[in-house]
């Protein structure tokens, strides 16, 4: 096998976590080689001419092929698995920029009391408020610590937004339950849609606190710290699932890439598939094994090997690399890898139908809307209700997914009902009658989403599938998952809080699922898959410490929503970027000092 010329890094993927190590890590000096497995692809050079539902959002595009690696699922460990044959559940993407590229670009901070999630629930309401089955705990490190790193990320990529708390001081028209901020947001927020504006009076009427969605897309032209200088945003409504045409969205390629790649330490390998972690008979890692473009197995020796895909490929990983040192996998010597595997609860229970109005839908995205944070996580008491967690809740967005029909791209308008999950509903289209309600209301339809908590259960993890396996004989990734009572309960709650919304908001009627069904890896929901090789505080409890350093192999890190203990109400990626650079400063300026040891 052809051995490559050692370096100091060695990362697993080219999108987000990997693009701020690199460029934190080679401003420091290290060189750093990033294997991708996707193809090479820039920023708006390559997505000018991105106007094409049909081949990025039905067609998935820019994720992986399916064909060649999938997932298999089952909802608990005495059913059979099947493998993910075509897209629903999760879309990751490939290629350079990673799922950064495809982004909706929602950006969030989670809450102080998300990095406190045990300790806050038993000193507000007991013990016994925990679901039965629940394997929640606390971050090992804690918002406050996190502040600085979440500062620092937001203003390098240029983050649009409406402060709610800054040093402390409450503000009215920004996210009132936010954790105190040191800076107000680099760039004021992003127009808001025609059904936002609605959503937000309807709001306020029934005494709730709307804010415009953060963003990392830009509401004017901005200039970061890098020099890359960026467009404000066209509204174009293509954002999710495609490039942006004009930079306005962030990615690793508008930002820390490019300035990694100027320093000349960097370099990219674009079309390479990563099979193993490689360790010596010391237990630490040696480098990395990858197919490259040519289908030519390589080594690439590295002191230090940074997991840095997607979530779930990210856990594979560490599966696969065994050896005589860690015969069950990288990290996984007490079997925590795999452990407390989430997947965000994100649903539509209500549409409103508008008769004969127009909303303009297909421009926009999914950040031109306001949300509320009133009813997220423990922003509520919940000493009388019969689970823990909540949602943040929203009116709906630009975009339209083809399946659940829940937004505005004209090649998913299919159906007069957008946004139901109800059979009955879904019947309706087709016929004269359907064409005749859709040609009056195809763009009248408004339906609230939201995206709420999700706990680690003992029954739900990762594991490798003992039956299937990819082109390159390797075994697939097993998912066992489904909702639980606590999932079905907030859901129910969540449900009747925002028919009440759109109610407020006078549509001519009104569609509505009051009852959660069973998680089905058939359906689209988010990418916002979490947990499977958690930080914490010791080995006993967590694959890695707070830095993404694994505790049985010191130098190599996890980085991305896998480290999450458990599954907040926002978007991932805020806290994956502020976790990549807590973690990547520290890796800079001391792991290298003592190299192969555990960073306290």
């Amino acid at each position: 096998m052809p051995v490559q010329k050692r370096v100091n890094v060695v990362t697993i993927g080219a999108g987000w976590a990997a693009g701020i190590f690199a460029q934190k890590l080679t401003e420091a000096g290290y060189n750093v080689v990033s294997i991708e497995q996707g193809p090479a692809r820039w920023a708006s050079p390559d997505f000018e001419h991105n106007h094409d539902p049909l081949r990025y959002h039905v067609r998935h595009a820019m994720m992986v092929n399916l064909a060649n690696e999938t997932w298999t699922w089952r909802p608990n460990p005495k059913a059979p698995t099947l493998p993910m044959r075509q897209y629903g559940s999760f879309n990751p993407g490939k290629g350079i920029g990673g799922a950064g590229i495809h982004w909706a670009a929602q950006t969030w901070r989670f809450l102080p009391f998300d990095f406190r999630y045990r300790s806050h629930h038993i000193e507000r309401y007991g013990e016994g408020k925990l679901p039965e089955g629940s394997l929640v705990q606390d971050w090992p490190l804690s918002y406050e610590e996190l502040e600085l790193s979440y500062d620092a990320f937001e203003y390098d990529i240029g983050l649009s937004g409406q402060a709610g708390n800054l040093n402390g001081t409450l503000i009215e028209g920004g996210n009132i339950f936010e954790g105190p901020r040191s800076r107000p947001f680099p760039l004021p927020p992003l127009a808001m849609s025609i059904h936002g504006e609605m959503y937000r009076q309807a709001c306020q009427s029934l005494g709730y606190h709307p804010f415009p969605q953060p963003a990392g897309i830009t509401s004017q032209a901005y200039t970061d710290r890098f020099g890359n200088t960026r467009s404000g945003c066209l509204y174009c409504g293509f954002c999710t699932r495609y490039g942006c045409e004009v930079d306005a969205k962030a990615s690793a390629v508008t930002t820390h890439i490019p300035a990694a790649l100027r320093t000349g330490k960097y370099e990219i390998r674009p079309n390479s598939k990563v099979t193993r972690i490689n360790v010596g008979k010391d237990g630490l890692a040696t480098g990395i094994t990858y197919i490259d473009a040519a289908g030519q197995e390589q080594e690439q020796p590295a002191d230090v090997v940074i997991l840095s895909a997607f979530t779930l490929e990210n856990v594979r990983l560490l599966l696969l690399s065994k050896s005589d040192s860690h015969p069950n996998g990288v990290g996984n010597d007490k079997n925590m890898v795999g452990q407390r595997y989430t997947y965000q609860l994100s649903q539509s229970p209500v549409s409103g139908v508008f008769e004969g109005r127009r909303f303009n839908q297909y421009m926009g995205n999914s950040s031109t809307i306001y949300v509320i944070y009133d009813f997220y996580g423990d922003n509520f008491d919940h000493s009388d209700q019969n689970f823990i967690g909540g949602a943040r809740m929203m009116a709906g967005s630009g975009e339209r997914d083809p399946v659940t029909s829940v937004g505005g791209m004209p090649i998913g308008v299919t159906s007069n009902s957008p946004g139901s999950n109800n059979p009955s509903e879904r019947s309706r289209n087709w016929g004269q009658g359907w064409k005749d309600d859709l040609r009056k209301n195809w763009d009248g339809v408004v339906a609230l989403t939201f995206e709420g908590d999700i706990l680690p259960y003992t029954d739900q993890f990762l594991d490798l599938d003992p039956i299937y396996k990819d082109k390159f004989g390797l075994p697939l990734l097993r998912l066992t998952f489904d909702f639980h009572d606590n999932e079905r309960n907030l859901y129910k709650f969540i449900a009747a809080r925002s028919k009440e919304i759109v109610q407020k908001m006078g549509p001519t009627r009104l569609n509505s699922t009051d009852e959660l069904g069973p998680y089905n890896i058939h359906e689209y929901q988010s990418t916002h898959c979490t947990g499977g090789a958690i930080m914490g505080d010791n080995p006993d409890n967590s694959v890695t410490n707070k830095y993404g350093q694994v505790w049985d192999t010191p130098n190599v890190f996890v980085t991305g929503a896998a480290l999450f203990p458990q599954n907040p109400g926002a978007n991932p990626t805020g806290t994956i970027g502020a976790l990549s650079y807590y973690a990547g400063d520290a890796l800079a300026k001391y792991y290298f000092q003592e190299p192969n040891r555990l960073m306290a």
